[in-house]
């Protein structure tokens, strides 16, 4: 399938607009296990996956990361174009879970077709509902929510993501430096 067909308003969108997307999307495909994006300092533009799965996380001074949400196929990331957006005061890193095909288009282009189009702004609008509410989410799990039930919901979670019965996870011990 082609871009305009995983773009969900790409019908909403004028001729001249569409053809701005399409003359500076970048297709890439990138190997599980590679950083797509790593902090504010970082822009690499919105991403749209082909295929594949990603992983956004935030990770603390000490080495510790929380997964903040996924990405699979057709879904949008809109904070690998943090810069894009003055009002994100967080570094998210975005990484590769499994090999992923994606496009990636240029925050500059998205949002200067974003001011000028109502469809794309109440779109990237509700894709930031939506990752908000993944937050608010994950903070009520860890607020509210026992240890155990928390291990036995991502365990029940990985199992539906790999459709498999048997896990294979492995974690690493890393040393806190004080």
């Amino acid at each position: 399938m082609d871009f305009q067909t995983y773009f969900p308003i790409w019908k909403q969108l004028t001729p001249l607009q569409q053809n701005r997307i399409l003359g500076s999307l970048a297709s890439k495909k990138v190997a599980r296990g590679t950083v797509l994006h790593n902090g504010s300092a970082d822009c690499t533009g919105l991403l749209l996956v082909r295929s594949g799965q990603l992983r956004a996380y935030i990770l603390s001074d000490k080495g510790r990361e929380i997964t903040i949400y996924r990405l699979f196929d057709r879904d949008i990331c809109l904070f690998s174009a943090s810069c894009m957006m003055r009002s994100i005061q967080f570094d998210i890193v975005i990484e590769a879970e499994k090999d992923t095909d994606l496009w990636i288009i240029p925050p500059e282009v998205y949002k200067s077709i974003m001011k000028e189009s109502a469809p794309l702004a109440n779109y990237t609008n509700e894709l930031m509902a939506a990752r908000f509410s993944d937050v608010m989410w994950l903070i009520e799990q860890i607020i509210w929510q026992s240890l155990d039930k928390r291990v036995a919901g991502f365990l029940l979670e990985e199992a539906a993501i790999e459709d498999a019965h048997t896990l294979r996870i492995t974690v690493s011990m890393k040393k806190d430096v004080p």
